[in-house]
């Protein structure tokens, strides 16, 4: 899963899930323009964040099949907590084990994390950079050039000449692009 699809790097992180071999891949965002155009990128299924809590509940347990290997964290925040509620088991028994790695923090920097969130849904929650180092990221940095460079990773790009650059920085049309600043 990939909570946070929509932008530049949740993008990103839905062509290098499909590249690496991810079997299914569900990815979440609030808009659902941006999220049909994610499916386009290899996304299997969506899910709308902008609903209400229990929609989203009900959303993120139908989505779930036989349970979320990875979640690539861009929200925390509310979607988050309520992704972690479905995951704890309803009855005695302990949930599959899943890597939740926290990436970002667009939808709140804090959330209500219940113990047994923890306790028997088998989540493991890691910051983005555990296990990195300068070799590690050097070869990622490699593999990522060497997507884009034969077309298998897409970057949506608004390029701007530099005398531009004031009013590149208040555009807020960018929805999933990144600005690009010409010389």
């Amino acid at each position: 899963m990939i909570q946070g699809a929509t932008g530049v790097a949740g993008r990103l992180a839905v062509q290098v899930a499909r590249l690496l071999g991810a079997g299914r891949i569900v990815a979440t965002g609030r808009d659902d323009d941006q999220l049909r155009s994610v499916r386009a990128l290899g996304a299997d299924a969506v899910i709308n964040t902008a609903v209400g809590d229990d929609e989203l509940a009900r959303a993120f347990t139908d989505e779930a099949g036989d349970g979320y290997d990875v979640v690539v964290d861009y929200l925390w925040g509310r979607p988050t907590e309520i992704l972690l509620r479905t995951l704890v088991p309803e009855s005695f028994a302990f949930g599959k084990p899943t890597r939740l790695v926290q990436v970002g923090e667009s939808a709140g920097r804090e959330l209500t994390l219940a113990a047994d969130s923890l306790r028997t849904s088998g989540v493991e929650i890691y910051g983005a950079a555990k296990g990195l180092d300068a070799q590690l990221i050097g070869a990622v940095y490699e593999q990522i050039v060497q997507w884009a460079r034969v077309g298998e990773l897409v970057f949506d790009l608004a390029a701007i000449p530099l005398s531009d650059i004031e009013a590149g920085w208040q555009r807020t049309d960018l929805r999933g692009k990144r600005l690009v600043v010409l010389p």
